[in-house]
Order: C-alpha cells, then sequence, then structure tokens
C-alpha cells in the first residue's frame, strides 16, 4: 500500500458554506473505513454524513458497512486538478422511512404498536443532531409508569400518564403480576441518541384512505366505526421522536453468608456471555451477608448484537426509535372542520368527578352564600383545568349539593354555575334556612 498522501478537499453535497472547504492530506490507497477514522479526530465527518461518488451530475452513496470495501481513490473527483471528496448528508425523509414516522401508534403491554395503514403523509420535518451517549437507570412508582415507560415515553413530563393511559389499556389478570415483579425492579440502560426529528400539524397531509374513513364515520354517527380508525390508524402520533439506540439491564441482587471476616467490598468484571454481567459486591462484617448485583440483559433497541453494538450505531440503518415526545391524539391532527365534526360524532366523556366536603354555620348568614373557583381545587389536574379553559372544547360542568346533616330539617342548598369572560368558572352555593 502507498504511503504517499494527496491533497484532498473535502465538500458536503448541500451545504451552503462549499467555499470554506476544509483541506486534508489523504492517502488514495486506504480504505474509506480508516479515512473515517482519519476524519472524525477532526471533527470533519459525523455518523450523519456518508461518503459520495459525483458521476454525470448525480451523487451516489455508499453505506457504512460497505466502507471496508472503498478505496478513497475509487470515490475522489478530480476537477482543475482539485482532488474533491464529497460527504453526503442523509435527508430526513429516509428516516422517515425507516421508522414509520407517517404511522399512528397504539399502547400495548408489550411495548409500542405501530399502526396498520399509515394516516398521514409527512411534508417537511425538522431534523437535529445530538449524538450523544448516557447511562441511567429506570424506576416504576406505579402501573401506569410502567406503561408509559414500557412503551418508550421515557420522559413523559407535562404528560397526564393516567389520561393517556385511558387511550385502551387496563392492567389486569396475570399481566398485572408481570409487571408488578417489574416495579419491583431497578432497570440500568445505556442510551446512544443520535438525531431528533420533530414536525408539527402544518407538516401532515391526510392520507385518501384515512380521510375516507374519517368521513364515512362521521356520517354513519357509529361510534364503533371510528374504534375501527383508531385500530388501522392507530390512537396517537408522536410529534416528536428520538433516533439511536438502548440496551437495558436488569438489575437482581443476590445474597448468600460470607464466611471471611475482612472483606468490605470489591469489584469484578467476568465474561459469562452476552446476556449476563457480575458487575461487583458489598459486604458487612456484622451480618456476615454478601451481596452480588447481577445484570441480566433484558432488551435491546437500536444496533446489532451486543459485542460490537456501539459500533453498530454508526449505520444510520441501524437507528431506531428510543424515545416518543408531545403525542396528540390522531384526531387531534385533523384539519379543523373535519376535527370538530369528529368530536361532534364522537361525543363527550367525563373528564372528571370529584366529591368535596364545606362546612357550614347555621348562625352565621355569610356561610350560606360560598363562591368556589374551580381552580383552587388541588385535585384537579392542571391539564383538565386548561381543557375547561379551552373555548373549542365546549365542557358542561355539572354539580349537585347535598346535605349530609340528618339533623338539619330547615335548611336545603342550590348551587349555579357562574363563567366569567376569560376567567376559570365558579360553582356558587347558596344555602336557604327556614327563618
Amino acid at each position: 500500500m502507498s504511503l504517499k498522501k494527496i491533497i484532498v478537499f473535502i465538500k458536503v453535497i448541500g451545504d451552503s458554506s462549499l467555499q470554506r472547504s476544509p483541506i486534508r492530506k489523504l492517502n488514495p490507497e486506504d480504505c474509506l473505513s480508516n479515512i473515517r477514522k482519519e476524519l472524525e479526530k477532526n471533527d470533519i465527518i459525523n455518523d450523519m454524513l456518508l461518503f459520495s461518488k459525483k458521476a454525470n451530475d448525480e451523487f451516489g452513496e455508499i453505506i457504512y458497512k460497505e466502507e471496508y470495501d472503498f478505496y478513497l481513490k475509487d470515490i475522489i473527483t478530480t476537477n482543475n486538478d482539485q482532488n474533491i471528496l464529497y460527504l453526503k448528508r442523509f435527508a430526513w425523509n429516509f428516516l422517515s422511512s425507516q421508522c414509520k414516522l407517517n404511522y399512528g401508534r397504539a399502547m400495548s403491554f408489550n411495548g409500542i404498536m405501530t399502526a396498520e395503514k399509515p394516516a398521514f403523509i409527512l411534508k417537511d420535518c425538522i431534523l437535529n443532531e445530538i449524538d450523544e451517549t448516557s447511562r441511567d437507570e429506570l424506576n416504576f412508582r406505579s402501573e401506569e409508569e410502567w406503561i408509559m415507560k414500557k412503551n418508550l415515553f421515557i420522559n413523559f413530563d407535562g404528560i397526564n400518564i393516567t389520561n393517556f393511559v385511558k387511550f385502551g389499556l387496563s392492567v389486569k389478570g396475570s399481566q398485572s403480576e408481570n409487571i408488578k415483579d417489574e416495579i419491583n425492579s431497578t432497570f440500568k440502560y445505556t442510551e446512544v441518541r443520535k438525531v431528533s426529528l420533530k414536525f408539527s400539524k402544518e407538516n401532515l397531509e391526510l392520507t385518501d384512505g384515512f380521510k375516507n374513513d374519517v368521513n364515512n364515520a362521521i356520517q354513519s354517527k357509529d361510534l364503533g366505526n371510528f374504534r375501527k380508525i383508531t385500530e388501522k390508524y392507530g390512537q396517537f402520533v408522536p410529534t416528536e421522536v428520538i433516533l439511536g439506540g438502548r440496551i437495558h439491564f436488569k438489575q437482581i441482587t443476590k445474597s448468600f453468608n460470607n464466611l471471611t471476616n475482612d472483606s468490605q467490598g470489591g469489584s469484578a468484571n467476568i465474561n459469562i456471555g452476552p446476556t449476563k454481567l457480575e458487575l461487583g459486591y458489598n459486604s458487612s462484617d456484622s451480618e456476615k451477608n454478601l451481596q452480588f448485583y447481577n445484570f441480566n440483559h433484558t432488551g435491546l433497541l437500536g444496533g446489532n448484537n451486543i459485542g460490537d453494538w456501539i459500533e453498530s450505531l454508526k449505520d444510520y440503518r441501524n437507528w431506531k426509535c428510543i424515545d416518543f415526545k408531545n403525542p396528540m391524539n390522531i384526531f387531534q391532527l385533523l384539519p379543523d372542520d373535519l376535527r370538530k365534526e369528529s368530536f361532534k360524532s364522537i361525543g363527550k366523556k367525563v373528564l372528571y368527578t370529584d366529591i368535596d366536603h364545606c362546612y357550614y354555620n347555621l348562625n352565621e348568614i355569610d356561610s350560606f352564600h360560598r363562591k368556589f373557583e374551580l381552580e383552587e381545587f388541588e385535585k384537579i389536574p392542571q391539564n383538565i383545568l386548561d381543557t375547561i379553559q379551552n373555548e373549542e372544547a365546549e365542557c358542561d360542568i355539572f354539580a349537585a349539593v347535598s346535605d349530609t346533616n340528618k339533623d338539619s330539617k330547615n335548611v336545603f342548598f342550590n348551587c349555579q354555575i357562574f363563567r366569567e369572560p376569560n376567567k376559570m368558572p365558579s360553582i356558587i352555593i347558596h344555602g336557604i334556612q327556614k327563618k
């Protein structure tokens, strides 16, 4: 192999700053995998960029795993005595197609489910490079939280868990026993976040099939047809996804008697196969008890086998959706007119119900006229309060008052809902007493 290096101009196709192309001395006899390593040292190339060859005013791309089979001399272009190496940034629409972002999703006990048919055509998308690696752990405080994280809503701040789970899941039977077992466990994970894809309602165009099915369901006035739509097109659409890879390990603590007096602790790197790792121990002289922490590999998202998992994520074709953010009900993404007609056909549902106890004094006149603003009720979730204030939701509020004092026969109560413009509705309770 020749060790003679040549001057190479490096240009990214579609980059507006082509005139500022980096220049490097590279060996034309080197395979592209070695060239990539060389350019990575200078932050010229990353996993978002592919080597490209220009021919007849077209640019072909070389996929990551085939870089070992191509040499730099095979793809450089010579123009006006300049050696040019082209790099191509892959487009968002490839990742969108690979991850089926135009499909709705449904939650299940086995993880997120992709819909049978696409509901939308994605016209545009914002792609942001991340390229970060992190390690953390998953702990579950409730069955609902287990379901959320099982369905890739790892960071769900701002999402009401209880209401979100009501997309169609309930915890019952033997499935509940499995969930309780995992709630009592700790899951360690390593996560490689490569890119994020974000879009809005304005970036979506309805497919003809989805539009026709919605119109037919509206005309039929049959709620069952709307259920069939969610079965075919999904229950919701995440408007932001993180692509990359994640590997999970379930932590299990093993204990047995410690026969020595001076063992305080330690660590060990014991390779016992690709799915189990003994990481270390802690001991106590007083209890003579030794605890080993055993991590069983329980899940792999993205990448190939564990042995070369990190390396395999350099190939964008191995990226998977590892985190969903900002989900929207599939009917919320319809055009305004179609969305309103759909919600009218679906009808209203009870968002919140509660019983509150109020005290009154027969001897105080002021106690017979009391006003309660809904925002003062700390138990009402914020997302419900926001819905009440949304005029398009056209919420109805019902209230009733009853006297729990059986000895009070001369007092009866009445209540009314009081609405002021741009303010939270209030419940006014009147107490009427016979003199």
